[in-house]
C-alpha cells in the first residue's frame, strides 16, 4: 500500500512538472523568430526593436534572454518588463 501511494505521488509530481514546463512557452513569442512588430507589441520602442533584430542578426540566434542587455537602448528595467512575453528556443547543435 505504501508503495502504491508513493508511486501515485511520483506520477502526480511528474505530470504537474510537465504541465508547468509546457506552459512556460504558452502565449509567448520565440525571440529568435520575433518580428519588429511582435517586439513592439511587448512595449518595446521601434528603435529598441530594430537594435534587438540587428543584434540577433549579428549573433545568429539568442541563447539566453539576458543577451538583450547588449542591444543599444536596453536597460535592466525594460528587460524585466518584457521577459514575460518571450522565450528562446534551444539553439540546434549548441554545445552550451
Amino acid at each position: 500500500m505504501k508503495l502504491l501511494i508513493t508511486t501515485m505521488i511520483l506520477v502526480m509530481l511528474f505530470f504537474s512538472t510537465t504541465l508547468v514546463m509546457a506552459d512556460d512557452k504558452a502565449g509567448k513569442t520565440n525571440l529568435n523568430k520575433a518580428t519588429k512588430e511582435q517586439l513592439m507589441e511587448a512595449g518595446i520602442s521601434a528603435e529598441l526593436a530594430t537594435s534587438i533584430l540587428e543584434l540577433r542578426e549579428e549573433n545568429d540566434e539568442f541563447i539566453d534572454i539576458e543577451e538583450l542587455m547588449d542591444a543599444d537602448g536596453m536597460d535592466a528595467s525594460t528587460l524585466r518588463k518584457i521577459k514575460k512575453y518571450f522565450y528562446i528556443e534551444e539553439v540546434a547543435g549548441c554545445n552550451c
